[in-house]
């Protein structure tokens, strides 16, 4: 089963899968890293190149050719809640967890933190990410299967509580009860 980590940009996907994966010794996935890896050039040359749509059709390639039955912690891409087969695949495989942080954490974290890898930034500006930070909001509730303000939480504590999330879904999706 996977526990995969949904939310926009800087919301701490990367860093409470790796806290995940070091409190529970299960393998981690990082989507934008196996699509780098598969595609030979950075998150960025593949948006320059082809836009989003491609990025889009890769990241959702790449989410295919992952073991269907893994215990696996994986760490998705922000716009992943754009395609909704790759939503589809999520929830099939695991337990979906949205990592939900206020737009002042968000954009504190992202200027503390520049990266070339998060062409969203220079392509919208702040005005134009705050606004697709906003329409992203409901699509993240609508696929997870939980919510944690991760703005609100110290990273071993969303360990602690993703963890307790996952076995509760594995529970549930074995017809166990409390």
């Amino acid at each position: 089963m996977w526990t995969s980590f949904i939310g926009f940009m800087a919301s701490g996907k990367s860093t409470l899968t790796r806290r995940l994966q070091a409190t529970t010794n299960r393998p981690a996935g990082f989507l934008d890293e196996i699509i780098v890896e598969k595609a030979g050039c950075s998150v960025a040359e593949i948006f320059s190149a082809g836009g989003e749509e491609a990025f889009r059709e890769q990241e959702l390639a790449a989410l295919r050719g992952l073991d269907p039955v893994r215990n696996l912690v994986l760490d998705t891409g922000g716009g992943i809640i754009h395609t909704a087969s790759a939503v589809e695949l999520l929830r099939e495989r695991g337990v979906v967890i949205w990592l939900d942080a206020s737009w002042d954490v968000t954009r504190s974290r992202l200027k503390a933190e520049p990266s070339p890898e998060r062409p969203l930034i220079g392509k919208l500006g702040w005005a134009g990410l705050e606004e697709l930070f906003r329409r992203r909001r409901p699509l993240y509730a609508a696929a997870a299967d939980f919510r944690l303000r991760s703005g609100d939480l110290e990273g071993a504590e969303l360990a602690r509580i993703s963890r307790l999330r996952s076995l509760i879904w594995e529970r549930r999706q074995q017809g166990g009860t409390r």
